[in-house]
Formats: C-alpha cells, sequence, structure tokens
C-alpha cells in the first residue's frame, strides 16, 4: 500500500540519515510500528510517555489503556471493544483537575480536583495519573509489612 512504502520510506531515511522524527497520528498500529518511544495525549496534556514496547505491554494511564484496547490485534479476535464511557470534555473548557476524570472508570476525588503531576513509574515510563501516586503508596505499603513479618 502507498501508506506502507511512506513508512518504510520514512524508517529508512530515520536509519540513513540518523533522523529523529515527530509523527502525530491516531493510528496505534502505524505509530507502533514507527516509533520508538510515544507520547499519549489527552485534551492537549501528555499522560503518558515510554518506550512502544512499555507503553504497548504495560499501559499505565486509563487512557491510554483504553486506545489500546480498541486496537485490532490478532490474539485478541473474541475481545469485546468496550468503548470510552461519557462525553468527551470540550478542549475549550477543561474539567478542574484530571482532564480525563469524567471518562476515567478509576476516578477518585483528588481526579476532580487537583491535576496530577508528570511521575516516572518505571525507568523511561512517566505518567501523569494520580494512581501512580496510590501503587506508589501501596508498594510502600506492601513493601513496611513485609519488612515487619521478616524482622518477626
Amino acid at each position: 500500500s502507498i501508506q506502507a512504502q511512506i513508512l518504510n520510506l520514512f524508517m529508512e531515511l530515520r536509519k540513513d540519515l540518523n533522523l529523529t522524527c515527530l509523527f502525530i497520528s491516531h493510528d496505534l498500529g502505524v505509530v507502533e510500528h514507527i516509533s520508538d518511544r510515544i507520547a499519549v495525549m489527552y485534551l492537549g496534556r501528555v499522560v503518558e510517555v515510554g518506550t512502544v514496547e512499555k507503553l504497548f505491554s504495560e499501559p499505565f494511564h486509563p487512557y491510554t489503556q483504553a486506545l489500546l484496547n480498541e486496537v485490532p490485534r490478532l490474539e485478541k479476535r473474541d475481545v469485546d471493544f468496550a468503548p470510552l464511557k461519557g462525553e468527551i470534555p470540550s478542549p475549550l473548557d477543561p474539567p478542574k483537575g484530571c482532564h480525563f476524570h469524567p471518562r476515567c472508570p478509576h476516578s477518585m476525588d483528588i481526579c476532580r480536583e487537583k491535576a496530577p503531576q508528570d511521575k516516572e513509574i518505571a525507568p523511561g515510563h512517566r505518567t501523569c495519573c494520580h494512581l501512580a501516586d496510590k501503587v506508589q503508596e501501596d508498594q510502600k505499603n506492601a513493601d513496611q509489612k513485609q519488612d515487619e513479618w521478616i524482622s518477626l
């Protein structure tokens, strides 16, 4: 196809000329094919950044998870696709706090009040999501309990 030829040309030029390309697309299959790193945006804000491998295998942000759930895959033939519920907020008047909270299945009170800060969740993998704070806090508590158990 013409699309495949253009993508192959991009990849060839990138390799031959040691180029860095900024590629913007809604087609995650293409993004996966051409990119080394991906930044996922929602209503003008970056919500997750990581390598292609990490983002496609372990998406963290609920919006990234929802997007990747809709990418057709041979190994997911019997999966029912579940579109996000709720109305897309206006980019001209985004909601307070996390812009994604009206559609997020994991929304918490803090999501409605405060915009999440950029946080590294793994080397080279970043997100802007309050769930990252909760996951890290839960891990810290689990580690403390394990340390207490070991010291008994």
